[in-house]
């Protein structure tokens, strides 16, 4: 009976890795492009955020999307460029040494993104919850008003 065998450290089989690979450089994109919308969210609420004295706020959020972005950018480099470097654990003479330091910088690339993302998620969620904040105050202003 064959059992199926698999490490915790992210080191399996060369088309698991590169499946991962493909799955990471597909999620950076699209963060990519998440964080354009997330910019463009912030600077069309501008006037509810300013009204509701969170444009403190606002600027340092604005500042952490500069830094992902520069954060994203260099992970999808690193990703495309591990993603072409996958042929090196099909060569038939094996080569030890490069494969487990490929494998290795498979694992530490793995941690990157999942970091990368875990704060990429905390900062979306602060942002959707200022603008969020700055309608809701807007509009209690103008029903106070009227």
């Amino acid at each position: 009976m064959k059992t199926k065998v698999t490490n915790n450290y992210g080191w399996e089989r060369p088309d698991l890795m590169h499946k991962n690979s493909v799955m990471w450089h597909s999620r950076l994109s699209f963060i990519l492009k998440e964080l354009q919308f997330l910019n463009s969210l912030l600077n069309e609420n501008v006037f509810p955020i300013v009204e509701s004295h969170t444009e403190i706020q606002a600027e340092s959020l604005k500042e952490k999307l500069v830094n992902l972005k520069t954060e994203v950018m260099s992970l999808l480099t690193k990703v495309t460029n591990h993603k072409n470097g996958l042929k090196i654990l099909f060569h038939e003479t094996e080569q030890f040494e490069e494969e487990w330091d490929y494998k290795h910088q498979h694992r530490k690339l793995m941690i990157k993104v999942h970091e990368f993302d875990s704060t990429y998620q905390n900062t979306k969620k602060e942002i959707f919850r200022l603008v969020t904040q700055a309608i809701k105050h807007n509009k209690q202003k103008r029903i106070s008003a009227q």
